[in-house]
């Protein structure tokens, strides 16, 4: 879901007449996001989502940038979306997020490979990348996820940690259904942690 806005070029130039609609860019304010939000991403959740898990609820996590802070829960709530709740990722934590985690990284490494010379190029070759890239891509960033979690509790939810190599090519048979194993110490010291703080 790219921000975008057609205007007409102020100016003529070697690839178009003056007045040609051209895509610009839009700074993301509140009013952008939330706009975004309600009539793009509810709409898309409620329609694509499986309606078994939309009675559960689904959460949408997002980072803690300023535009953001417009849409809570209870934000929502006063629109009549209901099912759907609004949770601020971790400050200083990106490596919780699994589109920070990887997911972007790899999509961005493959639009590279496409040249593209205006931001309308830009956004078909980010699209692209998107379909391009294969689902154990996406699966080997949730397991590299779980590992991160593992190790920020070994460390009392610091980012002070070295991630391994995981060797996941060589060592994972079936990406899907792989979970990494916490171990039991780091869980119990986690635990006694937490349960040291109420």
């Amino acid at each position: 879901m790219a921000i975008r806005r057609k205007i007409p070029a102020k100016r003529k130039s070697k690839n178009r007449a003056k007045g040609t609609l051209v895509t610009k860019s839009v700074s993301v304010d509140s009013a952008v996001y939330t706009d975004m939000i309600l009539n793009k991403v509810v709409p898309a959740i409620t329609q694509k989502f499986p309606t078994a898990a939309l009675k559960k609820g689904v959460k949408v996590q997002q980072d803690n940038a300023s535009p953001h802070k417009a849409v809570t829960t209870e934000f929502l709530q006063s629109q009549g979306v209901n099912g759907i709740a609004m949770v601020n990722q971790p400050p200083n934590s990106p490596d919780y997020n699994v589109l920070d985690l990887g997911f972007f990284n790899s999509i961005q490494s493959l639009q590279h490979q496409k040249s593209n010379i205006n931001i309308d190029e830009l956004i078909s070759a980010v699209e692209t990348s998107f379909y391009e890239l294969p689902v154990e891509t996406l699966s080997k960033t949730f397991i590299t996820l779980q590992k991160v979690m593992e190790l920020s509790m070994e460390v009392h939810r610091s980012n002070n940690y070295k991630l391994p190599h995981l060797q996941k090519d060589s060592t994972i048979k079936n990406f899907s259904t792989f979970r990494v194993d916490c171990s039991s110490v780091i869980f119990d010291s986690a635990l006694n942690q937490l349960n040291s703080l109420s």
